[in-house]
């Protein structure tokens, strides 16, 4: 049993439901019972030498644990079910993200409890059916001799849900007395709260010891609660750490004063976009949600920095707009024009006026091609590079600027936009420059300006730019995204969800008729940068600081291809 892949032999030889089977239903279930759309993931189990997993409720996701067995119930479906019914109660009833405060762990544990029987109640009395699905896991989880925490607990759930049951402690008779008492006032839960408090000082008059570390909800189909709560950075819990999905380097930052600023810039649309589930083989219609906003305000030091001149680039010839070709219909050549000569005949049959231009001969071209920079501002970009003393956005921002003045010099269209996220459902995407707009002194502080903030949403910042990109006529149009790390975001849990979804983005992008490329900044990205974009457009710069001559060198292969 030391041997992950031997207990997972054993879950296949019982046959048990498959929870990844079993997810569209689940999410069919919460939403037609909360009127919110959820994602379900399946939590996975790390070790087995560990206690046992509870499910993790958010605003915006429900993570089922992937060690349920047949100790936690014979019929798995039964408890996914109840799993979902319980997290659709919070939703719809809990007040989520309360402080903490000074609250102790006990304390906490027991307010949870009670109102974990609270917005059962509420749901059994709008759905009585729903009952049947919560009481069989809260008899199979009582420990009627015990005086634990834990026992005690799982006496008192049980004895708020069934008046049949009859038990001899003090406590728990309290707990259904108090708790009967508000049966009428089940919105109320503020005194929920109260008697919650009172039954949790009674606990510490008894003695009973509790131990965070080890606690687990009694019932298996239960949240840890961490919904509820809030807590201070230097003591959250480790529910709440697993929730939280860091980007490659330092992670998202959630600070207020980041929120704020957010607040405060100026919002142009809003659009909805689909995403990619690899593991249902799903779409998503509707699921991400783009924010678009203006180029950050520069500052007093940023238009200081915009004056000071960025190394010139002088491009080779073969990055310039005009190419040698053959020139087809022509009115005199050295060569007959094959599709056109047959065009002529063709109209000289129907009775038409032919066209008279069927030659080619050798000659010159315009070649127009728009060219759209995506970089990435999330968080890790914050990093500082070693034996530079600036950031990598830093990197970035010089990088945008040196090849807008490169491209613009030689007569192609080029944007600078930016992007980061939190969650799908704030993609925030910047119009940092537009097509048209030259980089003056303005253009050039408001890149400038960007900060590093959140988590990499790649494919619905790449779909976004694919829909902008569609309304360019140029010949060639072409988006580069450059990015310091794989993407992620804080309601994924699974690595490969949102590289698979980039992926997806990118290859419709390709289908529209762009090429799309990327640059990762980041030694190990050949995996994740390769999948998403295709080996013949992909770049690894394992030194930042030479990121503006490999984008240089980029965007030249491509003008000359």
């Amino acid at each position: 049993m030391q041997n992950k892949s031997a207990w997972l032999a054993l879950e296949n030889e019982a046959r048990a439901p498959s929870l990844a089977a079993s997810i569209p239903s689940l999410s069919l279930l919460i939403e037609g019972l909360s009127l919110r759309r959820i994602g379900i993931q399946a939590q996975p189990l790390d070790s087995i030498d560990v206690t046992p997993m509870r499910p993790i409720l958010s605003s915006m996701h429900l993570l089922l644990p992937s060690d349920y067995s047949s100790l936690d119930s014979p019929e798995p479906e039964l408890l996914f079910r109840a799993s979902v019914a319980h997290a659709a109660a919070h939703l719809m009833h809990s007040p989520a993200a309360q402080p903490v405060g000074t609250l102790k762990p006990m304390s906490l544990a027991v307010i949870s409890a009670v109102e974990d029987a609270r917005v059962e109640q509420l749901l059994m009395r709008d759905l009585p059916g729903t009952r049947a699905w919560f009481v069989p896991f809260l008899k199979t989880s009582l420990h009627p001799e015990g005086l634990s925490f834990a026992a005690l607990v799982s006496r008192m759930n049980y004895a708020l849900i069934d008046p049949a049951y009859q038990d001899d402690n003090y406590w728990v008779n309290k707990a259904r007395s108090l708790f009967d008492t508000l049966t009428t006032s089940l919105h109320d839960y503020a005194s929920f709260r109260e008697i919650a408090s009172v039954l949790a000082n009674d606990l510490g008059q008894m003695r009973v010891r509790f131990h965070p570390q080890q606690y687990v909800v009694p019932a298996p189909y239960r949240d840890d609660n961490s919904f509820l709560w809030t807590y201070p950075d230097t003591t959250t819990p480790q529910s709440i750490q697993e929730l939280q999905v860091e980007s490659s380097s330092a992670g998202a930052s959630r600070s207020d004063s980041i929120d704020e600023q957010v607040a405060t810039e100026q919002e142009i649309r809003r659009l909805r976009y689909p995403e990619w589930d690899y593991r249902l083989g799903l779409l998503r219609s509707d699921w991400c949600t783009v924010i678009e906003r203006r180029s950050p305000s520069p500052s007093a030091p940023h238009r200081l920095q915009a004056q000071i001149p960025l190394a010139r680039v002088k491009l080779p010839v073969t990055a310039s707009l005009t190419r040698n070709a053959r020139l087809r219909r022509q009115p005199e050549g050295e060569e007959l024009d094959l599709d056109a000569a047959i065009e002529h005949a063709i109209d000289r049959r129907r009775g038409h006026s032919p066209e008279h231009r069927v030659f080619t001969r050798p000659g010159t071209r315009q070649r127009s091609m728009s060219l759209l920079l995506l970089l990435d501002l999330s968080a890790s970009a914050g990093d500082i590079v070693p034996d530079a003393g600036r950031s990598i956005l830093d990197v970035e921002k010089e990088a945008a600027q040196v090849l807008v003045q490169a491209a613009s010099s030689v007569g192609h269209r080029i944007a600078a936009h930016g992007f980061s996220s939190d969650t799908r459902e704030c993609v925030n995407y910047y119009r940092l420059l537009d097509f048209d707009t030259t980089l003056d002194e303005v253009s050039s502080a408001s890149i400038r300006a960007c900060t590093a903030r959140y988590s990499t949403r790649m494919g619905a910042a790449i779909r976004h730019a694919t829909s902008l990109m569609s309304l360019e006529t140029s010949e060639r149009r072409v988006i580069i995204v450059i990015t310091d790390g794989t993407p992620s975001d804080i309601d994924v849990f699974d690595d490969a969800y949102l590289i698979h979804d980039a992926q997806v983005a990118a290859e419709d992008a390709r289908r529209a008729g762009m090429v799309t490329c990327g640059i990762a900044l980041d030694e190990g990205g050949a995996g994740y940068m390769r999948r998403i974009v295709g080996r013949e457009y992909c770049r690894i710069v394992s030194d930042p600081s030479t990121l503006p001559a490999q984008l240089v060198a980029l965007f030249v292969r491509i003008a000359a291809s």
